[in-house]
């Protein structure tokens, strides 16, 4: 997988569980308060929410954090042992200061703001070094070596997804057919017909039916009611309309319609 296509899946991974990181987050921030309005009751001091809603917002820096984490990791992709973990090490202590700095200095501009004698620097400083530097650097530690096992997981996933064989229904046949043999796939009302490399064959399964089951880095959808295998596509003519012909390896020709021209684009120069 080149680094392009690995950031992209890496974007999308985070992107589809960073609903989950924010609520987590959010979860985190509202037993952090509780813990300390408990503390305050046990032990019968002061509780003042101004402070501890300021202070804990330092679980909700994660937040943003871990998405600009995702994209420095998409970027670098160290592929030895020892380089991931030098990198996992280097990226953890980065990171951990850059959170920890930060919340300090947010921290400090909200205490100018709504109280008259505003906390110091060094203070806070020294409190978010001394409280929660351990987990943050032991977040920011594996988060490369967590995104980099989703990831790997999902693609595992996908692969395993991807569908090698259909069993073609009809009637009370059932047969199979390896789809690396399948040319491309048309509608035939009532059925729909596959076109392999020596048969048709007519299916009782939908073409959306059958376009969700097939990779669809292979199958192509390239008019309402065609789909190709593009690694049986030799040739594409113009037909100076928007709308191309395409020629496969069993000289059948397949028209390209440009309504679905975003589907198919990237075949122009395959």
């Amino acid at each position: 997988m080149t680094t392009q296509k690995l950031s992209k899946a890496n974007n999308k991974l985070i992107n589809a569980n960073f609903g989950v990181i924010i609520l987590l987050c959010f979860v985190i921030y509202g037993l952090a308060i509780f813990q300390d309005y408990l503390f305050s009751r046990f032990k019968s001091i002061g509780f003042y929410w101004s402070d501890t809603m300021l202070y804990n917002i330092y679980w909700l820096l994660f937040i943003p954090f871990i998405k600009f984490a995702n994209n420095v990791n998409s970027k670098i992709q160290p592929k030895t042992v020892i380089n991931k973990t030098l990198y996992a090490l280097f990226f953890g202590i980065v990171f951990s200061v850059l959170h920890i700095f930060l919340f300090t200095s947010i921290f400090i501009l909200g205490s100018n703001i709504i109280y008259s004698t505003p906390h110091k620097f060094s203070t806070i400083l020294k409190n978010a070094i001394s409280n929660q530097s351990q987990i943050t650097i032991i977040t920011y530690l594996f988060l490369p070596f967590v995104i980099d096992y989703l990831n790997r997981k999902r693609q595992d996933e996908k692969d395993v997804s991807i569908q090698k064989i259909i069993i073609v229904k009809n009637g009370t046949r059932r047969i199979k057919i390896d789809v690396s043999t399948v040319l491309f796939i048309q509608t035939d009302r009532p059925y729909t017909a596959l076109y392999s490399i020596n048969q048709k064959l007519l299916h009782d399964e939908s073409l959306k039916k059958l376009e969700e089951l097939l990779d669809s880095t292979v199958f192509i959808r390239v008019h309402r009611s065609v789909i190709i295998n593009k690694n049986h596509l030799i040739e594409i003519k113009s037909r100076k309309n928007g709308d191309y012909d395409g020629i496969l390896t069993n000289g059948h020709s397949v028209r390209f319609s440009r309504h679905y021209r975003q589907k198919w684009n990237t075949l122009l120069n395959h």
